[in-house]
């Protein structure tokens, strides 16, 4: 029971961790919204204003931009950033199309306004980004690869692979979306003395889709270039 009650007190363990920057003028405003993020297992950063050389020196998941005191936007005079941006705005100013910034990758939300319907629209544009990988780990979407432990997460969850399987994917998320032949992948799994069939890639492949979830007709992890090899998916 006291372990319960310890965990109940410190939240939940959290297997990854995403970024979230909110820059805004008055955050005590916001306070409800920042409680239930960290909670959420996010890595919550609140600045004031926006700086725009420590923006850009930050791995950033979602930055979330409060505009909704009239005549305060804390990114005034900065060029736009390379990143997924939320905006919060005046209730009001929904109602005038022309009057807040706002597309389908960076959208503009309403606050004060409901948290659960708010965090809900932030997980799934935090959900979007590739997680931040550190020196030991490669990334890609919602994938995250323990380079030294050998161990596979996608969207948090832990992806039973095979060594083979694992190299694989190491080798197509290294090569920075460049096409991989097939005799690529052989000499990199297995050296430049393997004299075993191509068709064992496709196995391989195909074994490594299925545990990602990924449909090879519309994929979204790996693409097949035909005649070629693979590659990462845009």
């Amino acid at each position: 029971m006291p372990d319960i009650q310890a965990e109940e007190l410190m939240g939940a363990y959290c297997d990854t961790t995403r970024r979230i920057v909110v820059v805004s003028a008055y955050p005590a405003r916001l306070q409800p919204l920042l409680a239930e993020l960290t909670t959420r297992c996010y890595d919550v950063l609140v600045f004031r204003h926006g700086q725009e050389a420590l923006l850009s020196s930050l791995q950033i998941d979602l930055l979330i931009a409060d505009r909704s005191v009239a005549g305060h936007d804390p990114l005034s005079g900065m060029s736009e950033l390379k990143t997924p941006a939320l905006y919060l705005v005046e209730p009001a100013a929904l109602q005038d199309e022309h009057a807040v910034p706002g597309t389908e990758a960076n959208p503009s939300e309403a606050w004060p306004s409901d948290v659960g319907a708010l965090l809900a629209r932030i997980e799934d544009l935090a959900g979007k980004s590739a997680p931040a990988a550190g020196p030991d780990e490669a990334a890609f979407k919602d994938i995250r690869m323990d380079l030294r432990r050998v161990t596979v997460q996608r969207d948090g969850r832990r992806v039973e692979l095979t060594k083979t399987e694992f190299d694989i994917l190491r080798a197509l998320l290294m090569s920075g979306g460049g096409v991989l032949s097939r005799q690529d992948l052989m000499e990199k799994l297995w050296g430049e003395g393997y004299f075993g069939g191509s068709n064992s890639i496709d196995v391989h492949i195909k074994s490594l889709r299925k545990k990602l979830g990924d449909d090879p007709k519309n994929p979204r992890y790996i693409v097949t270039v035909r005649g070629v090899g693979y590659r990462t998916a845009d």
